[in-house]
């Protein structure tokens, strides 16, 4: 994965206006892992990323402990934080969990949705049975995953699939270069099944495709 593809996923998930300390610090470590400048089992410096941000060690620390929750660190107290093994089976798993969190949104939202919106939906998962490069597949997935959360109207649970699909994201990006197991004719298959599901609006068959989908992408 190239770092020129993780900057702009990585700028999807930063908020603009006036923003808490912690979260600019959230947004500033995040950013650097999706850039790649930290690998898995890389030691993180609290240090420098206060002098880079201009701010104390507090609201670092916050980020780190948000990094943590998410999967995203490994924290051992008064020795180290390093970057987690993105290509784990525990860090994999995210990527199916993500889908059933997406499908489950589905579930409930894709009722009341407008056509543009399925149609938006839709073609994000045609690209990923379509994509030819891992890359590519794995930036529509995430574009999926994001369009889907911001479907969910109550704001925690939104946040619950947006800090799965930053896992799932890590996962996607810095595992191997093809789904496990997996054909590329399979993937188009179960894509294009989940793309029609939602431009008919039929939310239980929706639902199933989409967790099916991402199974195979994990």
């Amino acid at each position: 994965m190239t770092i020129a593809y993780a900057e702009p996923r990585a700028r999807q998930w930063i908020h603009h206006g006036s923003v808490p300390l912690p979260e600019l610090a959230f947004e500033h470590i995040l950013a650097a892992i999706l850039r790649g400048e930290y690998l898995s089992g890389d030691t993180l410096n609290t240090t420098r990323f206060a002098r880079e941000l201009d701010m104390s060690l507090n609201p670092i620390r916050e980020a780190i402990i948000r990094l943590r929750d998410i999967g995203l660190v490994e924290v051992t107290p008064a020795r180290y934080t390093k970057v987690a093994d993105f290509t784990t089976s525990e860090s994999r798993a995210s990527i199916g969990y993500a889908g059933v969190l997406a499908g489950a949104a589905l579930r409930k939202a894709l009722s009341t949705s407008t056509d543009e919106i399925r149609a938006d939906l839709a073609a994000h998962l045609e690209l990923i049975g379509g994509a030819g490069e891992p890359a590519d597949r794995n930036a529509a997935a995430i574009a999926f995953l994001t369009a889907v959360a911001a479907l969910i109207e109550h704001p925690r649970q939104a946040m619950h699939l947006v800090e799965s699909t930053i896992l799932a994201q890590c996962a996607l990006q810095f595992s191997a270069d093809a789904p496990r197991d997996v054909t590329t004719r399979g993937l188009s298959t179960a894509a294009g099944a989940a793309a029609r599901a939602i431009h008919a609006g039929e939310p239980e068959t929706a639902e199933a495709a989409v967790r099916a989908l991402f199974e195979l992408l994990a």
